[in-house]
């Protein structure tokens, strides 16, 4: 099988990209220096010529707050783009694979989203992303669309990076406690999203690390294993202003990838415990 992946040097990218090379599938990976997914002559030519079974759509614009300000770009990227990629994709028979965010919903409902339940995001992020997923259901029939949530893993900036690097100097740290989320840790995303394509059910998938958790408590776990001796405090969303109104309750309910698979994402504690080893062991700070 050929596939050819988008992205390639995001946190996800590269998680995805080893994954399939231990597979031993044949790959062609593009970062986003080496293509801008929004260049659509270019992304025409690559699928074109490479005819893969499964393209990878691993970019995104995902600056929630400079979304509101440089709304074109993000809907070039995270909608136009996804259109056109579609479109070639359709056009070779092959299958996209495609990441969106529980940022499609309000947070209003009170209790984890499933699959069914109607997205209604309060964010131009969330309905750029939005957008892109509409238009591959439009263009497609055979396609995978994945959500997540507070994605984490080892790349240039996500919320435990910079919570590490903020603790540095501070010895007294502030948190939200009313947001509330299931980590997805990129190592573990990527190796059940490649069971999740290879069983070959198409279709909207919720795919996160199981249980959930409020940013304060996610925060406090990652200090507590990182062995921060300062102190970190709760705190609430209105504490921090921002350009971006955010759901504070988008929990994403993974069932119907469990029903699915037969498998269930490790639990976001176990996810945390095993990055910050991993980074301690990369003498990452």
């Amino acid at each position: 099988m050929k596939f050819l992946l988008f992205g390639s040097e995001g946190q996800l990218g590269r998680e995805l990209a080893l994954e399939i090379e231990k597979k031993g599938y044949n790959l062609i990976k593009l970062s986003h220096k080496e293509l801008d997914i929004t260049d659509e002559k270019k992304v025409k030519e690559v699928i074109l010529d490479y005819s893969p079974d499964f393209t990878i759509n691993a970019t995104a614009y995902n600056n929630v707050d400079q979304a509101e300000i440089e709304s074109q770009k993000a809907f070039a990227v995270n909608a136009e783009a996804v259109r056109n990629m579609a479109i070639w994709v359709h056009k070779t028979h092959g299958i996209l694979v495609h990441f969106s965010t529980d940022y499609v919903f309000d947070g209003e409902k009170g209790a984890p989203y499933t699959t069914n339940d109607e997205p209604n995001p309060i964010n131009t992020y969330g309905k750029s992303k939005l957008q892109g997923e509409l238009y591959i259901k439009e263009i497609l029939n055979r396609y995978f669309i994945i959500r997540v949530s507070w994605v984490f893993g080892f790349g240039k900036t996500n919320f435990p990076l910079k919570l590490l690097e903020w603790a540095k100097d501070n010895k007294i740290l502030r948190v939200a406690e009313d947001q509330f989320n299931a980590p997805t840790y990129t190592v573990d995303c990527a190796k059940y999203v490649m069971e999740l394509i290879l069983k070959g059910k198409f279709g909207l998938y919720h795919l996160t690390n199981s249980g959930y958790c409020s940013r304060y408590e996610w925060a406090k776990l990652i200090l507590n294993e990182w062995g921060y001796e300062g102190e970190i405090l709760p705190a609430k969303t209105e504490d921090f202003p921002s350009l971006a109104k955010r759901p504070k309750f988008t929990v994403l309910d993974c069932s119907k990838f469990e029903s699915e698979t037969g498998l269930r994402m490790p639990p976001w504690q176990d996810a945390v415990k095993r990055f910050i080893q991993e980074l301690k062991r990369r003498n990452a700070f």
